[in-house]
């Protein structure tokens, strides 16, 4: 494809310019602050505080955004480090947009134009978190298993490096590649899997700066690669304790079966969806798609928990190839092609400045359903700020969630309750704190501002 370069850098270009104006306008998720510190702990040399994620993405961010950090200055919305998270994964994203250019220059732009316009994709791509870069790189690491991609020395040393590198940036990722390579290991061969599994040893290890940890209390020997096995065995017994979920407006302990599938159907824009669809019964090479859509899906509905979109993003990624396998050929054809993307483009706007919030035209009140990092994940204050000033809202009670100090973007509000004053709730507060089952505000009016908060008058 002569042009190739051109538009893969037009693309970047513009997913870097996304992105780097949502890391400014939306205040730090839940997670990011306990990511920002683990990063600050493991520059230090301990190793032990968060040990469910692995080190190496959290450094690396950590390591860049301190240099862009000198530049730019401190911001209150991290976007040194989210500034990072963007250009990692628009670089990915490259990745996986090459070989469409390859095939053809449409599949490459329809492609191009979908991972922009994706709003799961996008909102998770511009926060300090290990999700959107490990479901990427899980991505192309399965692929390259599926294609066999090492029959040849430098083939299989690229598939060893992805397959090191997803198993060091989120230790979920394992769930996705170990079936695929069990499914492939006949084929592979024990010479090419011992070399896989001693680079990926190698590799790991080196993440952790090559030290000797121990696994937990129960156990107190020094292991070389016992960072990494007590990431495993953290993430095995974080999902069997559970964590309260509210969804559907129901308080869970552990995720029911069912929010996995709802999740996907609900917070997917239904463009893409249709898209998805048209591609897959009328586009080729499907199979490799299919297998990783399946396997995604039947982890996320029997894992005991699960936090939503974020840990399905393998299948936002998925459903957009197969997208870019559409082909219209008649009139007919490109007209209802050119809707269904003037629909996915407006569906994107409709929810900015936080995508996080995004819900299909299914979801009338995706409040109703959805909280946490599905909907309220803390990233709101910056907006809210803004809409307490157009409002011109004067003292008033604020019940947030996160890990974020409101005074930082708010002033003239009280964290108590006082049933005099108006009262501004975050989605998520409002159902997980139990606000909901509090007549008071229960029987009260209430809006929707700033797309994640609840307003009291």
């Amino acid at each position: 494809m002569k042009y190739r370069h051109l538009f893969i850098f037009l693309f970047l270009y513009l997913w870097l310019m996304l992105g780097f104006r949502l890391s400014t306008m939306e205040s730090p998720t839940f997670d990011e602050p306990v990511h920002l510190k683990a990063a600050i702990q493991y520059q230090q040399g301990d190793y032990d505080f968060d040990p469910i994620e692995p080190p190496l993405l959290r450094r690396t961010v950590y390591f860049i955004g301190q240099k862009i950090e000198k530049i730019t200055g401190p911001s209150l919305t991290l976007f040194p480090y989210r500034a990072v998270v963007v250009i990692a994964t628009g670089l990915a994203l490259c990745l996986l947009l090459w070989p469409l250019f390859g095939h053809s220059l449409f599949a490459g732009l329809l492609a191009s134009v979908l991972f922009v316009y994706e709003p799961n994709l996008i909102a998770h791509s511009h926060y300090f978190t290990t999700d959107a870069l490990s479901a990427i790189t899980a991505v192309i690491t399965a692929l390259l298993i599926l294609k066999e991609s090492w029959h040849k020395p430098q083939q299989l040393a690229t598939l060893a490096l992805f397959i090191a590198l997803a198993a060091s940036l989120k230790v979920a990722s394992l769930s996705l590649l170990l079936p695929l390579l069990l499914f492939k290991s006949f084929k592979l061969g024990q010479r090419r899997l011992a070399f896989i599994a001693v680079f990926c040893f190698i590799f790991i290890w080196a993440s952790y700066g090559f030290r000797a940890q121990v696994l937990g209390n129960f156990l107190d020997i020094q292991l070389p690669f016992g960072g990494y096995l007590r990431a495993i065995k953290e993430n095995i017994l974080f999902a069997q304790r559970g964590q309260p979920i509210f969804f559907n407006e129901v308080l869970y302990q552990k995720s029911p079966w069912i929010k996995t599938s709802a999740v996907i159907f609900l917070k997917t824009s239904l463009p893409l969806l249709i898209l998805a669809g048209w591609g897959l019964v009328r586009g080729k090479n499907r199979r490799p798609l299919l297998l990783i859509f399946l396997i995604t899906l039947v982890v996320g509905i029997f894992k005991p928990l699960n936090f939503g979109m974020r840990h399905l993003l393998p299948i936002e990624i998925v459903l957009v190839l197969l997208a870019a396998k559409v082909r219209p050929k008649s009139l007919l054809n490109w007209m209802v092609f050119t809707l269904l993307i003037i629909w996915q483009i407006a569906s994107f706007w409709r929810v900015m400045p936080q995508p996080i919030t995004f819900a299909n035209e299914l979801a009338r009140k995706p409040y109703q359903i959805f909280t946490d990092s599905d909907f309220d994940w803390g990233q709101g204050l910056v907006e809210l700020r803004s809409e307490i000033d157009r409002r011109q809202i004067g003292p008033f009670q604020l019940a947030y969630f996160g890990n974020n100090d409101p005074s930082r973007y708010l002033d003239n509000f009280v964290t108590k309750i006082d049933y005099r004053k108006p009262a501004i709730i975050s989605v998520t507060c409002y159902y997980q704190c139990g606000y909901y089952r509090d007549p008071y505000f229960s029987r009260r009016p209430k809006e929707i501002i700033a797309k994640s908060f609840f307003y009291f008058p």
